[in-house]
């Protein structure tokens, strides 16, 4: 029996020797050659067939392309007049509504976010503090900084509050407009829990009637939050393999604005689209697809100004990009 043993050892060890012996051997492959259902396509050949858009789903057109003179932008928002704030580069821009620049302040550090209540309050984000200017960029206040782990991402800013992203700390942090610190949100409610939030992309927005929402780019969810910090409502859903419904990689979307009927604007990076979908997260159209961008551009920060001009931020070439409804 030891003798059967030993033989069928022998002959599994010449089965093997022979076969990497054939793939040592084994000219390369040649171009349409491999394993059967392996892709040969490149990472930007997968990215550009799943950014390819039918054409009628893209609903609006670029009206304008607003020059900011900032190298890199990193945020944008529209005041209740449709003024436009723009920031970077240590810089706040103000432009008028046809993108004419009339103001540049020096901020003396880099601006992370902006935000402007519809007092016309502008509220610029550094990186771990917020501070206050008039409608023309006139500094009023300077608030007190969030600590060693500070990260403002994102700011809102409704009549009577404001609320901030700090990534540092994957809360949100709610003020009253004189800075007072009324709580933190979390997503088990105030002062509870942390987001989920694999990079520092972590937006806040508000709506017409003053409420909160916040993205969890971790979990693809945009939620409603109330005022004592639970969720009242929230949407979105992965998107394998670029479906435009729901919201592709590890954390999107990066930005979102809200539109005057309740419809959000959503931005995503790594498959960079824009797109608008209805109150409840249906997917309406989509604003700008990929191929309008270079490639790996991120940080396409949102807003929507009382006309519901949709405006993109493009740092790649220091514009703000105007976008429309076609109809």
């Amino acid at each position: 029996m030891n003798k059967v043993w030993t033989a069928l050892a022998i002959l599994v060890g010449l089965a093997c020797a022979v076969m990497a012996f054939m793939v040592i051997k084994r000219p390369p492959m040649r171009p349409g050659e491999g394993f059967p259902n392996k892709s040969h396509k490149t990472f930007d050949e997968e990215i550009t067939e799943m950014g390819e858009i039918d054409p009628k789903l893209m609903i609006c057109r670029e009206a304008a392309r607003f020059p900011t003179g900032i190298a890199k932008l990193t945020g944008v928002a529209a005041g209740p007049d449709d003024r436009i704030y723009a920031v970077g580069d240590k810089s706040l821009v103000v432009l008028t509504p046809e993108g004419v620049v009339s103001n540049r302040v020096d901020l003396g550090g880099s601006p992370m976010c902006v935000a402007v209540g519809p007092d016309s309050t502008v509220y610029v984000g550094m990186m771990d503090h917020v501070e206050v200017m008039d409608a023309q960029g006139v500094k009023k206040a300077s608030w007190p900084a969030l600590g060693k782990t500070g990260w403002i991402t994102s700011i809102a800013a409704s009549d009577t509050l404001v609320y901030v992203a700090d990534f540092g700390e994957k809360r949100v942090v709610k003020y009253d407009k004189g800075g007072k610190v009324l709580g933190h949100i979390g997503p088990e409610g105030m002062d509870k829990g942390r987001y989920e939030l694999p990079s520092p992309n972590f937006d806040v927005a508000v709506d017409a009637s003053g409420s909160a929402w916040v993205v969890e780019t971790g979990k693809h969810v945009i939620s409603n939050i109330r005022d004592d910090g639970s969720v009242a409502t929230s949407w979105g859903h992965y998107g394998p393999k670029g479906a435009l419904d729901g919201f592709s990689g590890c954390c999107n979307p990066t930005h979102i604005a809200i539109r005057h009927d309740g419809s959000f604007v959503t931005s995503e990076k790594g498959l960079v689209r824009v797109k608008i979908h209805s109150l409840s997260g249906e997917l309406v159209g989509v604003v700008a697809k990929s191929s309008d961008f270079k490639k790996e551009i991120h940080g396409l920060d949102l807003a929507v100004d009382s006309k519901d001009r949709i405006l993109v931020l493009d740092p790649e070439t220091g514009t703000v990009r105007v976008y429309v409804l076609k109809s």
